[in-house]
């Protein structure tokens, strides 16, 4: 498992940033879907320029 990193819009006012342990990314969408049901325009936020 891995820490993901997912963003989601509640109740078109809140913007919260939550380090989730999942499988996949797709994993981890469903369990903040799970969490805030409620929530909109989610996306996982990758560390794209983390060193080797």
């Amino acid at each position: 498992m891995k820490n993901f990193h997912i963003s989601g819009l509640v109740d078109d006012k809140y913007r919260i940033k939550v380090t989730l342990l999942a499988i996949s990314p797709d994993h981890a969408i469903k369990v903040f879907k799970q969490k805030y049901p409620n929530a909109d325009d989610i996306y996982v936020i990758q560390n794209l320029f983390k060193k080797s």
